[in-house]
């Protein structure tokens, strides 16, 4: 009687050996191409400088370099993450049901999501550093553009040379120098020591409100000589030139948020984290080859 179970057990041992053999050919048949696409992410991501990111907020360094920015975000966005979404719809489509193949399948589709996290994380990082660079260079140019239209307006005004000339250039200059007190006061808010959000806010409610009221009296002037028309225009340049600035003061704003909300340090370390499933992986597929 023992020796007919021994028989049984052995029968049975044998079966399920052949199943698992069986079952486990097929799961690394069905997870052939997604191999391949795995093999395909790393090298690409292998082809970014990465580890030269800037880690701290700072995009008026001089040493970030915005055209190395744009072409990781690009990467990222245009040839990695297709990649990951190839793999994602493949992995979804293989059914498991040896509880072992359970276990590795599930490794895996763990390291999966985790480099997915890490590609758009790391890429919401990259894009977001890239707007708040050309923020901030938007903004020094905004600068140079009223220095610019003042020091060309200035001109206008020295060779002013008739009285009717005077009269309407000089009722212009009255009408800026109200304009120039209200906007100051109404901006000093951005130098204090309030929220991102309180300032962001104040520039949509009142200082873009504010410019454009200014905006509005210049136009309602009446004015006949070339002169003041020609200062007027100037002025009007410049005030646009405000708007622009404060609503990328804004953006500014919102671009150095978003980057300390993302923080690169926290983004980073999930490619350990994925790199040590990816390795578990490899050693389970190890352990079951070496029971068949």
């Amino acid at each position: 009687m023992n020796g007919i179970l021994m028989v049984i057990f052995a029968m049975l041992a044998a079966g399920c050996g052949s199943g698992l053999d069986e079952n486990f050919e097929d799961y690394m048949a069905s997870m052939e191409e997604v191999h391949a696409l795995d093999t395909e992410y790393e090298n690409k991501m292998a082809e970014l400088d990465i580890d030269s990111l800037p880690e701290e907020v700072s995009p008026r360094n001089p040493d970030i370099n915005l055209e190395k920015l744009t072409t990781i975000s690009e990467a990222l966005d245009q040839e990695i993450m297709p990649v990951i979404t190839q793999m994602n719809d493949k992995v979804g489509n293989i059914e498991v049901v040896d509880d072992q193949l359970v276990d590795l399948h599930d490794t895996y589709k763990e390291s999966l999501e985790v480099k997915q996290d890490f590609v758009q994380g790391l890429n919401d990082y990259v894009e977001t550093y890239a707007f708040s660079v050309r923020s901030n260079e938007e903004l020094i140019q905004l600068s140079q553009d009223f220095m610019d239209n003042q020091r060309e307006r200035d001109e206008v005004i020295d060779a002013a040379s008739s009285g009717m000339e005077t009269e309407e250039i000089d009722s212009i200059i009255s009408q800026i120098n109200e304009n120039s007190t209200e906007l100051e006061e109404e901006s000093e808010i951005l130098q204090l020591d309030e929220s991102q959000a309180t300032k962001m806010a104040h520039i949509d409610n009142t200082l873009l409100p504010l410019i454009d009221s200014h905006i509005e009296t210049l136009n309602q002037m009446n004015l006949d000589t070339d002169s003041a028309v020609r200062v007027r225009s100037l002025t009007l340049e410049m005030y646009y030139g405000f708007r622009k600035y404060y609503q990328e003061r804004k953006n500014t704003m919102q671009y150095n948020n978003r980057l300390q909300e993302l923080q690169l340090q926290n983004i980073l370390p999930l490619r350990e984290t994925y790199e040590e499933l990816d390795q578990e992986y490899n050693v389970q597929i190890e352990e079951i080859e070496s029971e068949l």
